[in-house]
Parts: C-alpha cells; sequence; structure tokens
C-alpha cells in the first residue's frame, strides 16, 4: 500500500501512474478541491509524454503557445516549448479519486513547499508568490521584469485574460516587481478576477536532503524539483515518473541516485542563479553557455543577439 501526501501536479500525477497499473495507493490532500495558484506553464513536449503516460492529452487543456518571451523590456526570445494550460481544469479533472488516509507501507510526500512529512531542511529558501488573473487587450507574448532576487511575469491565458504575478523574497519586494512590470510594458491596473499568495522552494534536489527517510519518499517541489527559473511543473511529474518506474521495478533503493542524475541541469541553473544574486559575474558567465544549451532545449531559442544581450543584463 502507499500514500500520498498532497495532490499537488506531482501528487495527482503519481496517484494515476499508480492505480492505472494496479498499484494500491491512496491520496490525502489538506484543501477539498485544487486551487488555481501560480504555474500556468509548462514545457510542452516533456509534459505532454508525461501525460500521455495516464491517458491525458495536454492540447485538450491548451490555452495558448506564445510566440515570444520578453525580458526586461529589451530581451526577446523566441519561444520553443513553453506552452500556458488551464491548470486549474485539469487539476480538477485528475482530482477524480477520493482524498484518504490509510496505513501503507510506502509514503509519498508531495506536500511542496511545506514538505509535511519529511525532514525539515535546515537552511530552506522559500519565496514568496502574488498572482492576479485579470483582463487585458495586450499582444499574447509572455513579459518577465527580472531582478537578481525575483521575478515578475504575465502570462496571455487566451481570450484577453492574463495571469500577472511575481515571486520574491516576500510579499511586498513581490508586489513592487509587479508594480514594475506593469510600468515597464503598460499593463493597467485592473480587477483581479482572483488573486492569491503562495509560496515556492527555490532550492536544487542536492540541497533538500534527505529526499528518502525511513519509508517516505519525496517527489516534486518537496525534494527541489524547481528550476532556477522557478520552472516546477515538469520536474515535478518528471520526478513522480522516477518514483514510479524505481517502484515497478523494485529499485527504490536508486530513487535517491536517480534523481540526481536526472536534476543536474536543476543543480546548474541554481548555482547560475546564485552567482548572479552573489554578484559573482565571473563564475554566471562561465555557467552562461550551458544555461542557453539547456534553455534552449526546455524552453527559447537563443541567438546570437540575444546571448548579448544576456551578457549585459549580468
Amino acid at each position: 500500500m502507499i500514500q500520498i501526501y498532497g495532490a499537488g501536479i506531482a501528487g495527482s500525477y503519481l496517484y494515476h501512474l499508480l492505480n492505472n497499473n494496479g498499484f494500491k495507493v491512496s491520496i490525502y490532500d489538506v484543501r477539498s478541491k485544487p486551487d488555481c495558484r501560480c504555474a500556468w506553464g509548462f514545457s510542452y513536449s516533456e509534459t505532454k509524454e508525461l501525460y500521455k503516460e495516464i491517458g491525458i492529452n495536454v492540447d485538450d487543456y491548451l490555452l495558448s503557445k506564445p510566440e515570444f518571451v520578453i525580458v526586461n523590456g529589451k530581451i526577446k526570445l523566441k519561444n520553443r516549448e513553453i506552452a500556458i494550460l488551464d491548470k486549474k481544469r485539469l487539476m480538477e479533472d485528475l482530482w477524480s479519486f477520493e482524498l484518504k488516509k490509510e496505513n501503507a507501507e510506502i509514503i509519498v510526500d508531495a506536500t511542496g513547499f511545506s514538505r509535511a512529512y519529511l525532514p525539515k531542511i535546515e537552511r530552506d529558501a522559500i519565496y514568496t508568490t502574488v498572482q492576479n488573473v485579470e483582463h487585458h487587450d495586450f499582444d499574447e507574448n509572455i513579459y518577465i521584469y527580472m531582478v537578481s532576487t525575483g521575478y515578475a511575469w504575465a502570462f496571455p491565458l487566451g481570450n484577453g485574460r492574463w495571469h500577472i504575478g511575481a515571486g520574491d523574497l516576500n510579499k511586498e519586494k513581490a508586489l513592487t516587481l509587479i508594480k514594475e512590470l506593469r510600468n515597464l510594458y503598460g499593463f493597467k491596473n485592473a480587477e483581479a478576477k482572483c488573486n492569491c499568495v503562495g509560496k515556492i522552494r527555490l532550492l536544487p534536489p542536492s540541497k533538500c536532503k534527505p529526499i528518502v527517510w525511513k519509508n517516505i519518499y519525496g517527489v516534486g517541489e518537496a525534494i527541489g524539483c524547481v528550476s532556477g527559473a522557478g520552472e516546477g511543473n515538469a520536474p515535478s511529474l518528471k520526478s513522480a515518473k522516477i518514483f514510479f518506474d524505481c517502484l515497478k521495478n523494485n529499485e527504490l533503493e536508486n530513487f535517491e541516485k536517480k534523481i540526481s542524475e536526472e536534476f543536474w541541469w536543476i543543480e546548474l541553473e541554481h548555482e547560475f542563479i546564485q552567482a548572479i544574486q552573489n554578484g559573482k559575474k565571473l563564475k554566471a558567465l562561465r555557467l552562461l553557455p550551458k544555461i542557453v544549451s539547456i534553455e534552449s532545449k526546455r524552453s527559447v531559442k537563443h541567438t546570437v543577439e540575444t546571448i548579448k544581450s544576456i551578457l549585459n543584463f549580468l
């Protein structure tokens, strides 16, 4: 018997993987229904392949695939892989299960930043996010305003709806970033159709140990499966798939090793972000070619001009 705690992106996906393949599994969440928090952006190809494993076609939830990602009003990147999905409807469809707790031989901690079952992280890094859904008449690109400690975003949700938010060290800084984003791109203050404040862990897996403790296995944000840029959807799904594969193949003892091998690129991105935040420009420049290579595959297409713009930003 496997008990999953947390029915977010990783937990709900893992439940269906296990249930569809004949495992005895139960899932529980402190919420009575899924909410519409942050993270509507997904790495399209990887997400599509992973959800196919449980019979979900992500194209049924596709809201937009913007042409460009514009950073700080100056860096214009051709979007390659970022898709905006209707995460709220997707999660509502995935919540076809009954929430309950069972006695189990294996426990999965999929509780995100709260990390409710694994031991607490001594030097954690929890950021605050603020998000609104608003109506605007704007070209449907992704707009980013970035500083060394965080960034604000505007994602098009289709039909004039926009997801506008920010993540930084605290709520006040996040709100300031949103204000700067509005000033830079011209998004006026508008009535929020919904809004919320959340948290996100920005540490790589190597700094979220233990990821296995006694009979408890972590997946998703609980074990640092969030990129340096805050992308957590596809990595969280992948971590759940790794757990499933290890369980199916009777090699749970290799779970932590396989997580480390899979998410080497997250480690690199966090190292890059830390170098920027700590003013280590030479180290950041040294890492930049690898970061460009990673992101060219996962999100945006880089050119010589965009690389020059990034170098100027650094």
